[in-house]
């Protein structure tokens, strides 16, 4: 039970951690109460991990500070796990150390460059406050989620999100321009594709950012082979690090890294994405079927066919009749008619355009 975790100690040397952390500055809030532990002991998955503590940044600042403390030889074995919107069905975001969430404060759009087709953001906005601000200007941001209303640009770029319209529109990490992303020590590392020239500016630096270069460097250059060997040719790289796109047309690019890299390696403070024009004119075709498994090859043939669609959505009979038991059925009730044969699957297709 919930209410019976929470009752759980904080740590000593996460007590310590804390009091550190007060101590340099911190102007953020510091939660180590059994109220927001409880709280986010859980997300969209079905497990539960009760944190020492959350913390809430107010700024790029507080994500040095707590970055330099981790750095420090007495909280070596301090455990800080950054959180979006808590979307994940896998219980990423859970932790039994230190919740880092940057969404209270750090939600602020810096920038937007409508000729250029460019926004920068702080790590917290949420999906839909992103498109919001987008949509007086004709564009938006293009990885459709379900969770859009909750879900973080920092966490979809966590996660390299895709969700609806993928085929079309790619993943997150195909609209990432460049990322500020703060590293155990306190350094921002500034992230983007990278020209010959500038790649060896970059591994030519001192310190924690000219090592990070030439070990994302030495890596893709030498092992090439095996990585390709050993990865799946996966649309998404959902697990481990995606190694595979380190370099693309010639070019170093630790976006490829970081994307997809569930924050593990740094805090992401900012973030500049590619944005698209939204398109004139939208509709939905719902195809019924007497077979799941036709719907299901359909699904597959409709995808590669020159129509194009934005997306298909396939679903089953058992997702059908929970959907024609909940309240709001009515209100698309129209939209499945009745006939002499059971529905076994239907394909939901959308199709978006100028024309």
């Amino acid at each position: 039970m919930i209410a019976m975790v929470s009752e759980v100690a904080v740590r000593s040397g996460y007590v310590a951690f804390l009091d550190a952390l007060r101590a340099c500055g911190f102007e953020g809030e510091i939660a180590p109460d059994d109220a927001n532990r409880t709280v986010l002991a859980t997300d969209n998955s079905i497990y539960q991990r009760l944190p020492q503590a959350a913390v809430f940044p107010k700024h790029a600042e507080d994500l040095e500070r707590l970055a330099k403390l981790a750095a420090e030889l007495p909280h070596r074995d301090i455990v800080l796990t950054p959180r979006g919107g808590g979307t994940g069905t896998n219980g990423q975001s859970l932790t039994d150390g230190i919740v880092v969430d940057v969404s209270r404060h750090m939600n602020q759009i810096l920038e937007i460059d409508v000729e250029a087709r460019r926004v920068r953001v702080q790590a917290g906005v949420v999906k839909d406050q992103h498109n919001a601000a987008l949509k007086p200007h004709g564009l938006f941001f293009a990885p459709e989620l379900s969770t859009s209303n909750r879900a973080t640009i920092g966490g979809m770029i966590s996660t390299d999100a895709s969700g609806q319209g993928s085929c079309q529109y790619g993943k997150t990490r195909h609209h990432v321009l460049e990322l500020d992303t703060v590293l155990l020590g306190g350094q921002h590392l500034h992230s983007r594709p990278l020209s010959a020239e500038e790649e060896q500016q970059a591994l030519a630096q001192e310190g924690v950012l000219g090592k990070v270069h030439r070990t994302a460097a030495t890596i893709i250059d030498q092992q090439r082979e095996l990585i390709e060997a050993t990865f799946p040719p996966l649309n998404r790289c959902l697990t481990g690090y995606d190694l595979a796109h380190l370099r693309e047309e010639g070019q170093l690019n630790l976006n490829s890294l970081l994307c997809g890299s569930e924050g593990s390696l740094g805090f992401l403070n900012e973030a500049v994405l590619n944005v698209l024009p939204i398109p004139k004119h939208s509709t939905l075709v719902n195809v019924r079927y007497p077979s799941f498994m036709d719907a299901l090859r359909d699904a597959k043939a409709l995808m590669t066919a020159s129509a194009s669609p934005t997306s298909i959505e396939t679903i089953d009979d058992t997702v059908l009749q929970l959907a024609m038991e909940d309240f709001v059925w009515d209100s698309v009730a129209e939209f499945f008619p009745a006939g002499s044969t059971p529905i076994q699957g239907i394909n939901l297709i959308e199709f978006n355009d100028d024309d």
